[in-house]
């Protein structure tokens, strides 16, 4: 029987020996750090809370929702559980991938920030020219931020020079420059004329496959509008805390539009969606649309909307909601006004 007692207690003891072991070296890896960034459905946020319209009204039957993608490093024990368990809409990249290899933190955090400024000022400027308000908006031509490492500009632009001219076409806006360049098939040079201090200078660039827009032409650059004045007629106030770039463009325009808008676009239903915008109403393609339409379809999202070019993989990431593909603000507002109303 003591025998018996020893053998228990021996193999408790290995038990115990074992589990602790395991229990150290989950804790521990969830302090070490590895070159992997994790992401994953983010929030998504009815936009009356977050938008005011001066003259508007928040009456809305249904919701407009902007959608984001969550995004931050993984430590050793993330990466073992996503590797593994490979839960849907959560997804590992090398750090090389998420954030420019010659960019620190801090730098991209600050360039996101802009793009979500210029991307508000986008969405006003449209949503109030579409309910007929003259607006004014002006630069004095692309300033850029970043070249990155992959870019045949690397050693010849420099942050803080201003785009004036691509191809010997002026440009004012950043947005301009961005559609000169993407005019181009990827390969072709570009001739771009730069504002450096008190010199203006002339280079030929070839172009890169666009990062965030791929099969689109790019000289690995990042820019905003150098100089940006803007007076709108209407006060619209856009409150956003830790939500950063420029894919909820889209999202503001259509809520600006319900606020000022004689009918209720929403129809009384949860309409969810994601795409840039640019100063012609053009919505643009982004990043983690999987991720956005299980953010959306979490909060009851009933329709999504998605730019042409994630369309069919945001088609594929929906279970419950409808992805309607939309290319202009316009398209978007059609749909929205041709939709039934939703029963109360």
């Amino acid at each position: 029987m003591s025998r018996k007692r020893f053998f228990s207690e021996e193999r408790l003891n290995r038990f115990l020996m074992i589990v602790a072991v395991i229990t150290i070296l989950l804790v521990a890896a969830n302090y070490i750090k590895v070159d992997f960034y994790i992401t994953a459905p983010g929030v998504a946020l009815p936009l009356s809370e977050i938008i005011s319209v001066e003259k508007g009204e928040k009456d809305a039957a249904g919701a407009f929702y902007l959608t984001a993608v969550s995004s931050k490093q993984a430590n050793l024990f993330n990466l073992l559980l996503i590797s593994i368990v490979r839960p849907k809409g959560f997804s590992l990249s090398p750090k090389e991938e998420t954030i420019p290899q010659d960019m620190d933190m801090e730098t991209y955090l600050k360039l996101m920030e802009e793009m979500m400024s210029e991307s508000q000022i986008y969405a006003k400027v449209v949503a109030l020219r579409q309910m007929g308000y003259e607006t004014q908006f002006s630069g004095e031509g692309a300033e850029i931020s970043e070249v990155m490492e992959s870019s045949h500009a690397r050693d010849v632009l420099k942050p803080g020079d201003v785009i004036i001219e691509i191809n010997d076409q002026k440009v004012d806006l950043a947005s301009e420059a961005v559609k000169l360049i993407q005019n181009h098939q990827i390969g072709d040079v570009v001739d771009v004329k730069v504002k450096r201090d008190d010199q203006v200078l002339d280079f030929k660039i070839k172009t890169i496959e666009s990062g965030e827009n791929p099969e689109k032409a790019s000289i690995g650059i990042y820019i905003f509008t150098h100089h940006r004045e803007v007076v709108f007629p209407v006060d619209v106030e856009i409150h956003t805390e830790n939500i950063l770039g420029p894919s909820a463009g889209t999202m503001f325009t259509l809520e600006i539009i319900n606020q000022l808008h004689p009918e209720d676009l929403t129809r009384g239903y949860k309409i969810a969606g994601t795409g840039t915008i640019d100063f012609d109403g053009l919505v643009g393609p982004i990043s983690g649309v999987t991720q956005k339409v299980l953010a959306a379809e979490r909060e009851g999202a009933e329709y999504f909307l998605s730019p042409p070019d994630n369309y069919q993989e945001a088609v594929k990431a929906a279970a419950k909601l409808q992805v309607i593909q939309v290319k202009t603000i316009e398209e978007a507002v059609n749909f929205l006004l041709g939709l039934q109303k939703k029963a109360a």
